[in-house]
């Protein structure tokens, strides 16, 4: 996984008896207090048992399509690890609490999850909910891998938070750049104001990326992802018929967004963010060809990193009749980060657990779904992927452009 233990070459080496069985890690063994199966010196093989984990997620709520495609990704990663035989005799199971998209039943579940015996939890989703949740895991003692939330907040409680998905605060400067080649200067925006990390785009990233290349933010309109009347939302839109419209939002409000502005009457850039990915400009039909938007992973980055088309390749097998998703590859990477930590401490209790991640996470980055992966501050807790730029045209999303590898945030290139 990181440095020399690269996943996806494991992967590849393993794949005539298991079809990837990547750079997992073992757990096993007695159970201890601090919840799991676990064993000392090292010894990945020296494991045994189960090894419960808990992924706290939205399945149903205006999320769900995420937790759904996150699930698939976790699903066929911990098939991979348990076939591979990396975990000695120990077996990853994975149980799933439905947030329902709700802050309050995200922080209920977190306690319930913390009071058991699982030694590590994952997600929730919504970055209202990991900033809820990640202070709970800290004080408790438990490792915590946010999965999906983007808010940099998240990873502020301590020692026990990681995050295994890259921040659009990472790669959305290439959605400013776009608009510089194609000489925007003006912009109109809608963001989700209950969503921490879509406000920190709207109101902070994409005002100053526009600063730069010469372009302005008229209307900046904050509503809650709650809304389901997006009449007056459009009209305030079209003020002064910007250049370009992004649609900062969750869920079903970027397609409804994006079709009434195109049956209005609007002929110019619409842009959204990384929940656009994943079909969810579908229900727009032809209204979103050319609409693009900055995610962490798509499928056509098979063609630039040999991870990703590892990846690809092997969630193809397992879900012939689904396209492979960001939110697929950040689940599948963040359980394969956990298997690594446990193999490397060779103990999967929560503080064997904590100390494997730390020596992953030190070693520097890692080959995975999404690309070539670093671990970034705080303390090489986050991780930081170069993202790529894509359109969604003739009801799919395509590359437009991938990020600089060499970059923990991609910059913005005021020289367009």
């Amino acid at each position: 996984m990181v440095g020399s233990v690269r996943w996806i070459s494991r992967l590849m080496a393993i794949c005539a008896a298991f079809a990837l069985a990547l750079g997992v890690v073992a757990c096993g063994g007695d159970d201890d207090e601090s919840g799991g199966a676990s064993s000392s010196g090292g010894d990945s093989q020296g494991l045994s048992g189960t090894i419960p984990v808990t992924f706290v997620g939205d399945m149903t709520g205006p999320v769900a399509y995420v937790g759904k495609e996150e699930e698939k990704g976790m699903k066929l990663a911990l098939e991979e690890v348990n076939a591979s035989g990396m975990l000695g005799d120990a077996k990853l199971e994975l149980t799933i609490k439905d947030t329902g998209s709700n802050q309050q039943t995200a922080v209920t579940q977190m306690n319930e999850a913390v009071n058991s015996d699982v030694p590590v939890i994952f997600g929730p989703l919504l970055s209202n909910e990991a900033l809820a949740a990640a202070p709970i895991a800290q004080r408790a003692k438990v490792p915590y891998i946010a999965t999906q939330s983007q808010n940099d907040g998240t990873l502020d409680p301590g020692e026990y938070i990681y995050r295994l998905t890259t921040s659009q605060l990472r790669y959305n400067n290439m959605i400013v750049n776009k608009l510089a080649e194609d000489g925007v200067k003006t912009v109109n925006l809608v963001y989700a104001n209950d969503n921490p990390t879509l406000v920190d785009v709207s109101t902070r990233l994409l005002p100053e990326g526009l600063e730069q290349i010469g372009a302005t933010v008229g209307e900046n309109i904050g509503i809650p992802t709650t809304t389901t009347d997006f009449a007056s939302v459009v009209t305030k839109l079209q003020n002064g018929n910007p250049d370009a419209i992004g649609i900062m939002l969750v869920g079903a409000g970027i397609p409804s967004v994006v079709k009434a502005l195109r049956t209005a009457g609007y002929e110019g850039l619409i842009f959204s963010n990384s929940s656009a990915t994943a079909g969810s400009l579908a229900p727009a039909g032809k209204a979103a060809d050319g609409v693009f938007y900055g995610v962490d992973f798509t499928e056509d980055l098979a063609e630039q990193y040999p991870s990703s088309k590892t990846f690809v390749e092997a969630y193809k097998k397992e879900y012939p009749d689904s396209p492979a998703y960001g939110y697929s590859a950040s689940g599948y990477d963040a359980v394969k980060f956990l298997a690594e930590a446990i193999k490397a401490s060779g103990d999967a209790s929560r503080e064997g657990i904590l100390k494997g991640m730390r020596e992953v996470s030190q070693g520097g980055g890692f080959d995975g779904a999404v690309g070539p992966v670093k671990f970034a501050d705080p303390d090489q807790r986050d991780v930081a992927a170069p993202g790529a730029l894509v359109e969604w045209r003739d009801g799919r999303e395509q590359l437009l452009k991938a990020g600089n590898p060499d970059e923990l945030v991609q910059s913005v290139q005021t020289g367009n």
